[in-house]
């Protein structure tokens, strides 16, 4: 063989493998550092999206944008103690950068690869990342007025700083690296400096809560959030503010991270909450999994609202039970706003309108009845040790105004139901509110044939229907006989402790009916959230909460799933879009 020729072959082969391996590093090199590492230690929230700009983009060209800020419910919100709040700290920090930001000026310096801490909620205090191309930072409104600002200098690096002689608002910038860094207090900006430069202070990255959490879930979505719970619980501004009003549930988890997707045109929220452990029994809890997942599978496919979940209580069964379909009160909102009306003997006495009260008899209580009726249900629930319930709801339009709601409920029980028992303490409790009650068998006609059941009937109609231990409840014999259809269809995967579900686009029509009679039903004047209750202001349920239905009116469903897995709490939530 020839020599040169060989050693050529040689050289090529070498050279060929030397790329092969500089490929194959470069595929498998690890990924740039989350900004979380350029984060200074001890944050609140922590907000972070791959690609912030076109988020912001998207959001700024969206219908739904548009929609919103034309609707009632945005419009309400804009006179609200917390929007007021908002507003008035947006103004400092604009006085402190010496311009206003708007959506113009802050697509100008949302970039990929970005993040934004919160360290502190009062004042609003907090970190902003993003990588950007110099000549896009050139361009920007921030970079145009930092002749305003004085120069300083951390980790190497000069930043630009402004504080507002009135508000004593700081903002504070630095380009470093090819990434923006914007801070509303100086020491946040220059610890992050100091971090980019390869500083050995704490991070964000190296906080427990943090690197729990993130270890925790699932891939990164399009946006993620990574909560701080333990000091957000202890924050009295967030317990002020929260707006779901649950700081007592929040204080279960000490930490929790959410994760955005879009896939096929629907978005999808995974989230993972971390809590303490809790001595639990495996064995009971996978009972109660079986449990609530064989109830989802009960779910009729036209149902409007669904959920499911293990029960600890038979208080808890037992009260939903005759509040939905027993004695379901009205439930009336009070306006924070207006202080309680003035009561009076002359209140108490009566009037000339009310001729059916006896003035030589003590007024019943408000609740007379509904006390006794709830103990006699308990005792039913706990006497057959229910594990899980299903509460399954639609409206149906009538004529006029009239929306009739149906609903159905299904206990899951550690052993049969006993019918005369079932039948005995259902009796029971209707009578003690019911002014005529009857008993007698029927049949719920549904797709898969008619199905045996008991009624009771009195001021409303009770059904039940027992299936081993399986005790059916309604009071509309249409909904009950399509959740029997059900009984046999596989149960989805998965150990659920929780499941629900709102049909949207089923509901909204009818939802609306419903408000707007409920506005209407208001008496002109009153404390109450309806059309008078405010000059000027919309109509609580029709106008404010009615507008924010209209601006979702793409979301066709919502479907959520919890899951318990150790030390974790894993909500999956599913926004499903029509067209």
């Amino acid at each position: 063989m020839n020599k040169p020729r060989a050693m050529k072959r040689a050289v090529l082969l070498s050279a060929l493998l030397l790329a092969a391996a500089g490929y194959v590093y470069l595929q498998t090199a690890p990924p740039a550092p989350s900004p979380a590492a350029f984060m200074p230690s001890g944050a609140l929230l922590y907000l972070e999206a791959p690609d912030f700009g076109r988020l912001l983009r998207d959001w700024d060209a969206s219908k739904v944008k548009a929609d919103w800020l034309a609707s009632d419910n945005y419009e309400v919100f804009s006179r609200s103690n917390l929007f007021t709040k908002l507003h008035d700290v947006y103004t400092e920090y604009g006085a402190a950068a010496g311009f206003l930001p708007d959506m113009k000026s802050l697509t100008e310096i949302a970039g990929s690869d970005s993040a934004l801490a919160l360290y502190e909620i009062r004042d609003v205090d907090f970190l902003y990342i993003t990588r950007i191309a110099d000549a896009n930072l050139m361009k920007s409104q921030l970079w145009a007025v930092r002749g305003k600002f004085e120069q300083r200098q951390a980790g190497g690096v000069s930043f630009y700083q402004r504080t507002d002689p009135e508000s004593k608002r700081t903002v504070a910038f630095a380009f470093a690296k090819g990434r923006l860094l914007v801070a509303t207090r100086t020491e946040l900006l220059a610890g992050s400096l100091e971090l980019l430069a390869g500083g050995a202070s704490p991070s964000l990255a190296s906080d427990r809560w943090y690197h729990d959490a993130v270890a925790a879930a699932q891939g990164p979505g399009e946006l993620r959030l990574t909560m701080n719970l333990d000091s957000l619980g202890k924050s009295v501004y967030f317990r002020s503010y929260w707006i779901q009003h649950n700081a007592s549930a929040v204080r279960r988890y000490w930490a929790g991270v959410a994760d955005v997707k879009l896939s096929d045109g629907n978005i999808t929220e995974n989230r993972v909450f971390l809590h303490a452990p809790e001595p639990a029994d495996p064995a009971r809890s996978a009972a109660n999994s079986a449990a609530v997942s064989g109830l989802l599978a009960l779910v009729p496919p036209d149902a409007g609202l669904y959920k499911t979940w293990s029960v600890a209580d038979a208080s808890e069964p037992a009260a939903l039970i005759v509040g939905k379909l027993i004695a379901p009160q009205p439930q009336r909102a009070r306006d924070w706003r207006y202080a309680p009306a003035p009561t009076s003997d002359d209140d108490r006495a009566g009037n000339e309108a009310d001729l059916e009260t006896r003035i030589d008899e003590q007024p019943l209580p408000a609740d007379a009845g509904i006390t006794d009726s709830v103990a006699a249900t308990r005792a039913l629930v706990g006497k057959a040790g229910a594990r899980a319930l299903l509460l399954v709801q639609s409206s149906s339009p009538a004529a006029g105004t009239f929306v009739p709601v149906a609903s159905v409920i299904v206990l899951a029980a550690s052993e049969d139901w006993d019918r005369d028992s079932v039948r005995s303490s259902l009796a029971s409790s209707a009578g003690k509110l019911w002014t005529t009650s009857q008993l007698g068998a029927g049949w719920a006609g549904g797709s898969a044939g008619r199905h045996p059941i008991e009624r009771l009937d009195g001021l409303g109609a009770l059904m039940f229907a027992i299936r081993g231990r399986l005790l059916f409840l309604s009071n509309d014999s249409r909904l009950l006989a399509a959740t029997l259809d059900r009984v046999g269809t596989a149960s989805p995967a998965g150990a659920p402790t929780y499941a629900a579900g709102f049909r949207h686009v089923r509901e909204r029509d009818n939802y609306r009916r419903i408000m707007a009679a409920l506005d209407f039903s208001s008496p002109a004047g009153s404390p109450e959230f309806g059309q008078e209750s405010r000059a000027g202001e919309p109509a609580f349920f029709s106008g404010n909460i009615g507008s924010l239905s209209r601006v979702l009116a793409r979301v066709a469903e919502v479907r959520v799933m919890e899951e318990e897995r150790g030390n974790a709490t894993v909500q999956t939530v599913l926004y499903q879009m029509g067209k």
